[in-house]
């Protein structure tokens, strides 16, 4: 566990921190990555067309692109079946699930944060007439 008091004052503790923060963040950054790992985590096993199918707006090579980078990161398991035609299924691995409660807390967040802007003109008409 981090000690967040400790990397504020520890500027080459702070370094290594930022460090590892900034790999993950590229892990699991890019237009998909999140969403075909959301997917993933909740709905299970997929083939490549289910996974199509699940995100309106993505192209063939685009997913493609993104399950490669995810399965070279260790997020996601390729499964190759020796069938004709071959079938593939992709999954997540242990490492990913553990994203599963960060995935949640997004959610919630996003819950919570609906419709910012009309909040804050709520809260602007408010203290107009106070």
């Amino acid at each position: 566990m981090i000690d967040i008091n400790l990397v504020r004052t520890d500027p080459a503790l702070a370094k290594v921190v930022q460090a590892e923060f900034r790999r993950a963040v590229g892990m699991i950054s890019g237009r998909w990555k999140l969403e075909i790992l959301w997917l993933l985590s909740h709905h299970g096993t997929r083939r490549f067309g289910e996974l199509k199918r699940g995100l309106p707006g993505i192209t063939q090579h685009m997913l493609t692109a993104q399950l490669r980078a995810l399965e070279k990161d260790g997020l996601i398991k390729r499964t190759i079946f020796a069938e004709v035609p071959p079938r593939v299924e992709y999954e997540i691995t242990p490492a990913a699930r553990r994203l599963r409660p960060i995935f949640v807390e997004i959610v919630k967040w996003a819950e919570e944060n609906e419709n910012p802007a009309a909040e804050a003109e709520a809260a602007q008409a408010a203290d107009a007439t106070t």
